[in-house]
């Protein structure tokens, strides 16, 4: 009898470390189960900042012909050992002005010449200069001028432009013909004639490129003569 009891209590015991071992290991699995996320549940990344720059504006439209005169210039400069930027593009070819041997009737191309000379008034002055980035002298301005307009290449120094050209009175000037000043075997300073008996000209140090009238104190005490450089070509 007594065993009886005692093999009943045992199985009794047994049972509810069972039970209670089978509470504990569900009680577990729910624990572990809760802490793995679900695919609906998982986190998305956020997605990153744009990392586009904004479109940058188109830079201003310049003179395609400056390029061409820069060319001209970089070559006058080498041969005569100024330092100078390289050309921006491939050297073009170059055309050596041809002068007409007699007196040209036709006056576009120095409508030309001065309208281009236009576009540079106010350009401020520099002693050698030779590009609009820089600064005109005055012979300087002329030969860059021929470059930019015409393609062509002139002599860089007054006394040598002023023996290419041909010599014409000043009662007979026309828009586009050169006028030199100085004495009579130096020249010192050129411009361009652009009618009303006026001319364009870069002035000097501190001042810029500006229309001036021949008749000026200055510029009608020192007015030598005045030459036709026509480009060749139309």
């Amino acid at each position: 009898m007594a065993d009886s009891a005692g093999r009943s209590r045992l199985s009794s015991s047994l049972l509810a470390i069972m039970q209670a071992s089978a509470c504990l290991s569900f009680a577990l699995a729910a624990t572990l189960l809760s802490g793995v996320a679900s695919p609906a549940m998982a986190q998305v990344k956020a997605p990153a900042k744009s990392t586009l720059k904004p479109i940058a504006k188109a830079p201003p439209q310049t003179d395609p012909s400056d390029s061409i005169a820069d060319q001209l210039n970089a070559k006058w400069q080498k041969e005569n050992g100024v330092a100078a930027e390289p050309p921006r593009k491939e050297e073009a070819r170059l055309q050596t002005v041809s002068l007409q041997q007699s007196p040209s009737t036709n006056t576009q191309w120095g409508e030309r010449l001065v309208s281009h000379a236009r576009k540079y008034l106010g350009t401020p002055y520099r002693h050698g200069g030779i590009s609009p980035a820089t600064g005109f002298d005055c012979s300087g301005f002329v030969y860059y001028l021929y470059g930019a307009t015409f393609q062509q290449r002139i002599p860089r120094m007054p006394n040598d432009m002023a023996r290419e050209g041909m010599v014409v009175a000043r009662s007979d000037l026309k828009t586009g013909d050169l006028v030199f000043f100085g004495s009579a075997t130096t020249f010192t300073h050129v411009g361009i004639y652009v009618g009303n008996d006026s001319f364009i000209h870069a002035t000097h140090k501190g001042s810029p490129v500006q229309i001036t009238h021949l008749d000026s104190d200055y510029y009608r005490q020192r007015y030598v003569t005045a030459v036709r450089l026509a480009p060749s070509g139309p």
